[in-house]
């Protein structure tokens, strides 16, 4: 539904509603869901966005989380999400978005935010800055199969409780119609801590507590604590009408295994820029010949 008549509060509104439902080659109900979006246009030209979703209703089933196991059957959830963007004739932009999932009867929940901010200089220079963050807990995150001295194969599962984190910056500049600049670069962090090893009791069980059974010595589980960096910068000279030459340097990052389990943003990123670079350099040319 669209509202496009001005009045005192809004420039224009739309409203619009979405159902699915998903079954596999089975006919195993996969998924039933659906949703209400709404975005406004204010009289200062501002955006807001709001959804609200409801995912895997009634008997719904995970037919791949197992990894060639048993189907499971999903739990219902509600999740929801906003955004707010600023006045985009604005030389610099704001934009915040957030989204998050409700705890549901397994204990899993989630919360996300994304700022950004879009810079608009002159024609000629944009550059923007965004972060990510997200908080995650799963508590029945595919862990493993593992088949014992019979022959049985235990589908283990446990409680994630993960943080996942990103910047990401982006430049455009056009000195002169022939010559430009790119440039992209984008640290990454996530980290994740498992507990409560458990595997398959009744998959199908209605109730969530009767899905999983204990597993293992109840010793402590892994963790992780990856850390990348990915840039990229371009320069593209046009010498000729046609003709143009590119020169690339790309550099990467990586680091995996400090601090497994612990999410501290500063260290992570003072770690990953301490990790041993790999650097690209890369020409490439193009020559138009005329006919």
């Amino acid at each position: 539904m669209a509202y496009l008549k001005p009045t005192s509060w809004y420039r224009s509104t739309r409203v619009n509603f979405n159902q699915w439902t998903l079954w596999n080659t089975g006919g195993q109900l996969l998924e039933l869901g659906g949703n209400i979006n709404a975005h406004v246009e204010f009289t200062n030209q501002w955006w807001g966005h709001i959804g609200a979703n409801l995912n895997s209703v009634g008997a719904s089933f995970d037919d791949r989380v197992s990894r060639g196991g048993p189907a499971v059957r999903q739990v219902f959830n509600r999740s929801g999400w906003f955004g707010l963007e600023g006045d985009r004739r604005w030389k610099v932009q704001p934009v915040l978005f957030a989204r998050g999932q409700m705890k549901d009867a397994s204990g899993s929940w989630m919360a996300g935010v994304d700022p950004q901010v879009a810079i608009r200089v002159a024609s000629r220079l944009q550059a923007s800055l965004g972060l990510s963050y997200q908080r995650i807990v799963n508590d029945a995150q595919w862990y493993g199969n593992v088949r014992d001295g019979a022959g049985t194969t235990h589908y283990t599962f446990a409680r994630l409780d993960q943080n996942v984190a990103a910047f990401t910056s982006r430049l455009d500049i056009t000195a002169t119609r022939t010559l430009s600049l790119q440039m992209y670069a984008s640290p990454f962090v996530a980290t994740g801590a498992y507990s409560n090893l458990r595997e398959f009791d009744d998959p199908a069980a209605r109730r969530y507590s009767g899905r999983y059974k204990p597993y293992g010595s109840g010793a402590p589980l892994s963790s992780f604590n990856f850390k990348e960096f990915r840039s990229n910068t371009v320069v593209r000279w046009e010498y000729r009408p046609g003709s143009t030459l590119f020169f690339v340097w790309s550099q990467g990052r990586q680091q995996n295994g400090m601090n497994p389990g612990s999410f501290e943003a500063g260290r992570d990123l003072r770690d990953l820029f301490r990790a041993r670079p790999d650097n690209t350099l890369l020409v490439k040319a193009q020559y138009w010949f005329a006919m």
